[in-house]
């Protein structure tokens, strides 16, 4: 005979595993639906504007963009270039220093799909390369909820975009 001590042990059990199993599957269910976008722009400056290096904490500038996306020709195999949209970025120095200014940069990708935002804080040298981390703040349309992170090297005119993108 099952004292009811046991049986209490037993029914608590019982109960606990029914009460997680719900959750379990919700978080495997997330799981799945947690598909992240890898989005690759190549962005080529349309006006070259350059930040001042007169030491202006509060300066800033501005960069128009035409974007494009890499694509292989199927007759000849070559990279190619095809356009993707337009965006803009917006700095603003933080920091200047000889030869060099820390800026806090806005960007904004307008896509077929929708739009992005990105921010990001950039140890710009002009003339040379640099790669910084940026993160994804909001979108529009198929962006809408998005957000992520992804890396932003700026090498003279032309601008190497490489974002994952969640929602």
């Amino acid at each position: 005979m099952i004292t009811s001590a046991v049986r209490g042990v037993v029914v608590t059990a019982l109960a606990t595993t029914l009460a997680l199993l719900p959750t379990s599957a919700q978080a495997e269910q997330k799981d799945e639906d947690n598909d992240i976008e890898k989005v690759e722009l190549v962005g080529i400056n349309r006006v070259a504007t350059w930040p001042s290096l007169d030491g202006v904490v509060g300066s800033t500038w501005t960069t128009p963009l035409n974007l494009y996306t890499r694509h292989k020709a199927k007759k000849t195999g070559k990279t190619e270039l095809r356009y993707a949209g337009d965006g803009e970025s917006e700095c603003d120095v933080v920091q200047a220093r000889a030869q060099a200014v820390t800026a806090q940069c806005t960007r904004v990708l307008r896509l077929k799909k929708g739009t992005l935002t990105l921010s990001d804080m950039v140890d710009y040298r002009p003339l040379q390369r640099v790669t910084a981390k940026t993160a994804i703040v909001g979108g529009t349309g198929h962006y809408r909820s998005a957000y992520g992170d992804g890396y932003i090297t700026l090498d003279g005119h032309r601008t190497h975009i490489v974002l994952n993108v969640d929602e």
